[in-house]
């Protein structure tokens, strides 16, 4: 078995390193919103950054979970999958917290489902992810657009709904929802022979399988959590928004993508962090939210959004080569 020998010291030092840039970041942030917008930094506002950057770590979780296990891994279906279980779940009763909890496990079946058809094509079909991904985000959008015929659900569930409220100023109780996952998963992959097994692999593909590891399967894992916790997030998404509309989770799909490379996980697999990857969320919302201040146009607010991801990717991949 493969293993990577780090004394507790060095790791602590790993994750601090990754860590300090996005703090800083968020700080330096909050406080250049403060000087354009004086109640950029009131609780109302901190809570709505809060919410929106919850929303985005659970879709970077998603992310992060696939680009980890490597073989150049990587999501596109995740928005299509979060805005399909956004546009279905809602179509269920949801008048008590045993339907609601129906309705979450609906959401995370359908995110498994194309979770694993995404892992099966790519790990025994070999079809690439960039490739395989992409053609389920386009069937899955047809699968919408047939089942609802194009016309959303126009009742959400006041239950559904009550998730959106704020349980303790500036925390709400989907922000504490998210919190708690993060915590929980990234208990789950360092501190658990499952979630280093997957870093592993998406260390050294290869040496992994030589080791007798059962790479297909870790690979094919990676894409159900991923497709689960993109399902979930469609549900949160309408209890945040308190109503559906098409593709509306798409956006999320990049902005993942930036996240976690913010966060420090590497695109070539074997590295990064779930909490990462929320603070790297954080600092996106926080950048939008100063863009909206200072009344730019969502057009070139998308400009800038691209600019920055392709910047943070150049980055990414001049640090692997320098690295290896």
């Amino acid at each position: 078995m493969l293993e990577k020998r780090t004394t507790p010291s060095k790791q602590s030092y790993r994750k601090l390193k990754m860590m300090l840039p996005s703090i800083i970041v968020i700080f330096v942030l909050m406080f250049g919103g403060y000087f354009i917008a004086p109640g950029f930094i009131s609780l109302n506002n901190i809570s709505s950054i809060l919410m929106t950057a919850s929303l985005l770590a659970l879709m970077s979780i998603s992310q992060n979970t696939v680009v980890m296990a490597g073989n150049n891994g990587i999501d596109l279906s995740i928005g299509a999958i979060a805005s399909c279980t956004a546009l279905i779940c809602p179509l269920l009763p949801m008048n008590n917290v045993w339907l609601l909890s129906i309705a979450v496990l609906a959401a995370l079946m359908i995110g498994v489902v194309f979770g694993f058809l995404n892992g099966f094509f790519i790990s025994f079909v070999r079809i690439p992810a960039l490739i395989m991904t992409l053609i389920t985000g386009k069937v899955i959008s047809g699968v919408i657009m047939v089942l609802t015929r194009g016309q959303p659900s126009a009742h959400i569930s006041d239950l559904l709904k009550s998730l959106s409220g704020t349980l303790i100023a500036p925390i709400r109780y989907i922000t504490l929802i998210v919190i708690v996952i993060i915590v929980v998963a990234e208990i789950l992959l360092t501190r658990t022979r499952p979630g280093r097994t997957l870093l592993l692999v998406g260390d050294n593909y290869n040496a992994a399988r030589i080791s007798g590891i059962n790479v297909k399967g870790v690979l094919i894992t990676s894409y159900v959590i991923g497709g689960a916790i993109a399902g979930l997030m469609g549900l949160l998404i309408v209890a945040y928004a308190g109503s559906t509309t098409l593709n509306m989770a798409e956006s999320y799909t990049l902005l993942s993508l930036a996240a976690i490379t913010i966060g420090g996980t590497s695109l070539s697999g074997g590295q990064g962090s779930y909490v990462n990857g929320a603070l790297g969320a954080v600092v996106l919302i926080e950048l939008n939210s100063i863009l909206q201040a200072l009344n730019m146009e969502q057009g070139m607010r998308f400009v800038i959004q691209g600019g920055l991801l392709l910047i943070i990717m150049i980055f990414n991949v001049r640090a692997h080569k320098i690295k290896t």
